[in-house]
């Protein structure tokens, strides 16, 4: 069984997981240093969020389909991105294995790998919330 009930349960978790990265200032602007487009495609449930940099000023998440052109696209099911966000996935080892796959600028995606990992506990605390608001 999914992590995730549904697609909007998906959607909802990632709008506040991101809402409290942006309000991270030393994750966002070391992500906004980047100006990428990152575009991630979920699967079971489907869903995609794109997250913008690219005017190096403020961080846009968009939820669903848009026009954007990512620099960057991830594909996975959700449980790998839940996983990822637990710290639990190695994003280099699941795009060896086949768990995740890319188009684009990938280098450039692994290398704010590391400005993500303080993310790692945020993300426990968005899925308690979210839970308790349930």
């Amino acid at each position: 069984m999914s992590r995730f009930t549904n697609t909007q349960h998906l959607y909802a978790v990632m709008e506040e997981l991101w809402s409290r990265i942006k309000a991270d200032q030393n994750m966002s602007n070391r992500l906004l240093q980047s100006r990428l487009i990152v575009r991630f495609h979920y699967k079971d449930p489907d869903g995609w969020v794109t997250v913008d940099g690219s005017d190096g000023k403020e961080i846009k998440v968009s939820i669903g389909h848009n026009e954007l052109k990512p620099d960057v696209e991830m594909f996975m099911k959700a449980d790998v991105a839940h996983h990822f966000w637990l710290g639990k996935e190695n994003p280099a080892l699941a795009l060896l294995t086949g768990k995740m796959q890319s188009k684009g600028q990938v280098n450039k995606a692994l290398a704010l790998l590391p400005v993500l990992k303080p993310a790692f506990e945020i993300y426990p605390g968005v899925l308690e919330d979210m839970e308790k608001s349930a």
